[in-house]
């Protein structure tokens, strides 16, 4: 396991006697693996505000996701890219008290591929890493995640940069549960490998998210799959894709709550649109 870098975003719990008041719950947020150098873009949005950063949200007294620990597996929206690195994994621990292992790497895809001689450079100057000395796809990089910590909950996304693969390497689903019959090299193969990777070590339930505003046709490929895997190992999904009252919300504050692209939030995005779904999504997985 590499080196694990732990973020100094631990909450101090205040203990105020004088009051009476009961101390605030701790959370807890562990960034694994690739550290990525701090390079974000879009600082100047007003999604990006101070008022909207991580140390102005408060922590709930009582939340059904206290005392919980999630593992987070993505590539850039995972991260929080556009969003100062504050992305919904760090918004939920804050917010419940819980704990967060997120690795996450911008530009990496679930597909185990070769990186072009393009993607190498961005990938270089965006994670400090040479793809051609380290593998950084999904499932090289579950690895990073410690073994003698029981995830509540493990969330893997459904990344967009897959989607922009050769139609082929999306793949397809294999008859076998076995660990070791999975085409790494596909989305879909990579995505079998990863649930029963946490089958076989952590033994919790796994969450599937996707992404808002994608409609082209092999993301709706991969989303149309990603639900025959969950149900194939008794997974979840959580499609942020086709919600319509959820990508409304997300257009009628665009400005706000993502960057210019399109794919990106913000921090306002992730705190007042992103976590109250995925709050609400895995209360019910967990109840």
């Amino acid at each position: 396991m590499k080196t694990k870098h732990f973020l100094s975003l631990s909450a101090v719990a205040l203990v105020l006697l004088a009051c009476g008041k009961p101390a605030v719950p701790e959370y807890h947020i562990v960034w694994t693996g690739i550290t990525p150098k701090g390079l974000y873009a879009q600082d100047d949005l007003p999604g990006n505000a101070p008022r909207y950063c991580l140390d102005s949200l408060e922590t709930l007294m009582h939340s059904p996701l206290q005392g919980k620990t999630f593992f987070w597996l993505g590539s850039s929206i995972t991260f929080g890219l556009t969003a100062h690195g504050e992305a919904t994994a760090d918004m939920l621990a804050k917010h419940n008290g819980a704990t967060c292992y997120k690795e996450a790497a911008s530009g990496t895809t679930i597909a185990n591929i070769p990186a072009t001689e393009e993607m190498a450079a961005i990938l270089t100057q965006i994670i400090g890493a040479d793809p051609s000395k380290e593998d950084l796809s999904f499932t090289a990089r579950i690895h990073d995640l410690p073994l003698d910590v029981k995830p509540d909950l493990f969330v893997l996304q459904l990344s967009t940069n897959d989607s922009r693969l050769p139609a082929e390497s999306i793949g397809s689903i294999s008859e076998s549960t076995d660990i070791a019959d999975f085409d790494l090299a596909t989305t879909l193969g990579g995505m079998e490998y990863i649930m029963a990777y946490v089958r076989d070590n952590w033994h919790c339930p796994v969450l599937i998210y996707t992404s808002p505003f994608l409609n082209d046709d092999q993301y709706m490929a991969m989303l149309d799959n990603a639900y025959k895997v969950a149900d194939k190992w008794n997974g979840f999904i959580l499609d942020l894709t086709t919600d319509s009252v959820f990508n409304a919300v997300g257009h009628e504050n665009f400005d706000l709550y993502m960057a210019p692209d399109g794919i990106h939030p913000t921090r306002a995005g992730y705190q007042l649109w992103w976590l109250p779904r995925f709050e609400e999504r895995i209360a019910e997985i967990l109840q």
